[in-house]
C-alpha cells in the first residue's frame, strides 16, 4: 500500500466546508485507502486574540490538533476524540457519510483535548489504558464542572469502558492496529501501530514543533522509551499535533523521534544553566530546524517556557539526570 493519495476519491489536502457556522472548519487528509486524518486549527499567530484563549486553544487548536480513524468496511477505529463534541460530531459525521456504523474509539492518553469529544461514542467501546481511566475518574468531577483547566467543560465525560496495561490489537476489518501503552509524554500513553503500513498514530508522544513536558521526573525514562519506539520499524509517524502539510504527505519519518529525544535531553542536562530560563527552542533543536525535521511554529514558544518553568521546577534542588546509560540515536 503506498502513501500516495487517492487522487480520484481525494485532493492532498481537502477544505471540510461547514455546513453551519456552529460546526468546526476541519481539512480532510486521506493518508491512505483506510486511513484518515481529520486536522483542525493551527491558525496564524495574527489572527487570534490571546487573551480570549482556553485551554482548549493554547493545548491543541492553536498548535494545530488531528485525530485519526483506521477504517475497513463498515467499522472504524477512531484515534482520540478532538477537544470538543462539536469536532468529534463532524469525524463522526463523515465516517457515517462513507458508510461507517461500526466505531470503537481509543484514547492516546487522558489530557482533555483528547477525550473532549467520547460522548459523540457513548454506543461504541472506548478503550485506553487503565492509567488514563483512572485519572479521569480521579478529576471527572472538575472536567465537568470546568474547573480543572477552566472552561470550556467537558460534560458529560464518557469514560473509557475497556482499559489496557499491555498491547491489544485491534481489527479493523483487514487492518490490525496494535494499541500499545507507552510512558511518553504522559506515563499513561497509548499509541496505535498499524503493522501492515509500518504507521504510527503517535498521540503526544512526538509532536511538531516539540514535545509538550507534562512529566518532567520521568524524562529518561522518556528518552529509553523513545529509543525503543524507534525500533519497531515505523516508517511514517502521524502525530495529533504537527503540520498539516506534513501530515497530508503521508506523516513524519522517525527522524521525528530522534528530535524529540534530543530536546528533552538537552532539556534536562541544561536546567542548572543561568541562562535556562531564556534559551529559546533554537538553542536546543538547531539541527532538526536546519534539516526540516520539524518547523518553528509560532505557538511553541508559549508551550517551550512553560516546559522551561516544569523542568526548573523539577531540578531546582536536585541532581541532573543521567542519560548515558541509555543507548543515544540522537542526532
Amino acid at each position: 500500500m503506498t502513501f500516495r493519495h487517492l487522487f480520484l476519491t481525494t485532493l492532498a489536502l481537502v477544505v471540510a466546508r461547514p455546513a453551519s457556522a456552529a460546526e468546526p472548519d476541519i481539512r480532510v487528509m486521506r493518508i491512505n485507502d483506510h486511513v484518515v486524518a481529520f486536522y483542525d486549527g493551527r491558525p496564524a499567530e495574527g489572527s487570534v486574540d490571546l487573551s480570549k484563549a482556553t485551554w482548549a486553544d493554547h493545548g491543541a487548536n492553536y498548535v494545530g490538533v488531528a485525530t485519526f480513524a483506521v477504517h475497513d468496511g463498515d467499522e472504524a477505529l477512531v484515534y482520540d476524540t478532538y477537544p470538543s463534541v462539536e469536532q468529534a460530531r463532524f469525524v463522526r459525521n463523515w465516517l457515517e457519510k462513507a458508510g461507517i456504523q461500526r466505531f470503537t474509539v481509543a484514547n492516546s492518553h487522558w489530557h482533555l483535548d483528547h477525550v473532549g469529544g467520547n460522548a459523540i461514542y457513548t454506543d461504541s467501546t472506548v478503550i485506553a489504558t487503565y492509567a488514563t481511566r483512572a485519572q479521569l475518574v480521579k478529576h471527572q468531577a472538575a472536567i465537568e464542572s470546568g474547573t480543572l483547566q477552566g472552561l470550556p467543560a467537558i460534560a458529560p465525560l464518557n469514560l473509557p469502558d475497556i482499559t489496557i496495561s499491555a498491547p491489544l490489537t485491534v481489527n479493523v476489518g483487514r487492518y490490525a492496529v496494535e494499541l500499545r501503552p507507552v510512558n511518553i509524554h504522559s506515563d499513561d500513553g497509548l499509541v496505535a501501530y498499524l503493522p501492515q503500513d509500518h504507521l504510527l498514530l503517535a498521540g503526544d508522544t512526538l509532536e511538531d514543533t516539540l514535545t509538550f513536558i507534562a512529566a518532567p521526573q520521568s524524562l529518561p525514562e522518556q528518552y529509553r522509551n523513545l529509543a525503543a519506539m524507534k525500533q519497531w520499524g515505523a516508517t511514517h509517524i502521524l502525530p495529533n499535533h504537527g503540520d498539516p502539510a506534513v501530515l497530508a504527505r503521508g506523516g513524519y519519518s522517525p527522524a521525528l523521534i530522534d528530535m524529540t529525544r534530543t530536546y528533552i535531553r538537552r532539556m534536562a542536562e541544561h536546567a542548572h544553566d543561568a541562562d535556562f530560563a531564556t534559551k529559546p527552542i533554537e538553542r536546543f533543536i538547531p539541527e532538526a530546524l536546519s534539516e526540516g525535521t520539524v518547523s518553528l511554529w509560532w505557538a511553541y514558544r508559549e508551550a517551550h517556557q512553560e516546559n522551561i518553568a516544569k523542568v526548573t521546577a523539577w531540578y531546582k534542588d536536585r541532581p541532573l539526570p543521567d542519560f548515558t546509560p541509555a543507548p543515544d540515536v540522537s542526532p
